[in-house]
């Protein structure tokens, strides 16, 4: 078993990239129901779609900031690589 620890830094910069540009779907609005019959249930299914909106948005700025960190990290174990690695190679 090998103690080794890879990080391909490219390639997690290229998923985060990739994550967060995704985000942007999450800005979709939802369309308003209207008409029919029964208005109590059409209440109903409108409150569901704002929560559903606010829930959206909330869930797009946590995933924002968690990227932000990840990458944040990344960065630090790759100073901390470069260090070590130069470190040894004196």
């Amino acid at each position: 078993m090998s103690t080794t620890i890879k990080i391909e830094y490219a390639e997690v910069e290229a998923s985060l990239t990739k994550l967060k540009s995704s985000t942007n779907l999450l800005n979709a609005p939802l369309n308003e129901i209207e008409g029919g019959k029964n208005l109590e249930t059409l209440k109903k299914l409108q409150e569901l779609n704002e929560e559903l909106q606010k829930l959206s948005t909330s869930y797009k700025t946590l995933l924002i900031a968690n990227i932000g960190s990840t990458q944040k990290s990344i960065s630090s174990l790759k100073e901390a690589d470069e260090t070590l690695a130069s470190s040894i190679k004196n």
